[in-house]
């Protein structure tokens, strides 16, 4: 979505590439782009025509050699936010603001990473809280419903005995 509040879809490839580039300031390469998102079979023509694409959908917006959102775009992304949230000590907030797992159709072992750095990243804010809300919460998203750290964290806060405790305790136990 544009400032503007337009909104324009994006293939997954194109989300995956938007992904990676907002996840590093120096940016990347068109060789780089092509392993992490295509492995060994990956070419840099494929990203160029790609970024071709992204380009032209975003203009000015992307930066090539090497590819990379231009200053103060960087972080924008629904990811970014949470990790800026997130070192801000705003923790409800990135937990609001996280609604989905990061690109959970992707296979690229760079998303995946992505994925998985963001969920562990927020996993750990909520923990180390102290605020059962906030534990209760994140345990009712598909990113935290099987974290034990998680309900061992609420166990502590409301206690063993505590109904929603055991619920949640159950929940997890069930989902392992």
């Amino acid at each position: 979505m544009f400032r503007d509040g337009s909104r324009v879809p994006l293939t997954l490839r194109r989300a995956e590439i938007l992904a990676l580039l907002d996840s590093r300031a120096q940016g990347w390469t068109a060789e780089e782009l092509a392993y992490e998102l295509y492995g060994d079979a990956g070419t840099p023509q494929a990203i160029r025509t790609e970024m071709f694409r992204v380009r032209s959908m975003l203009g000015a917006a992307v930066e090539s050699n090497p590819y990379r959102f231009v200053a103060g775009l960087a972080g924008r992304s629904d990811s970014g936010r949470v990790l800026r949230l997130l070192h801000e000590g705003l923790v409800a907030e990135a937990l609001e603001a996280y609604r989905a797992p990061l690109l959970s159709r992707s296979g690229s072992l760079a998303v995946q990473l992505l994925r998985d750095q963001l969920d562990l990243a927020l996993a750990s804010a909520v923990r180390t809280s102290g605020d059962a809300g906030l534990l209760m919460r994140w345990l009712s998203t598909d990113m935290g419903s099987a974290d034990f750290e998680a309900v061992d964290a609420l166990g502590q806060l409301v206690g063993r005995g505590d109904a929603r405790y055991l619920s949640f305790r159950a929940s997890c136990s069930l989902g392992a």
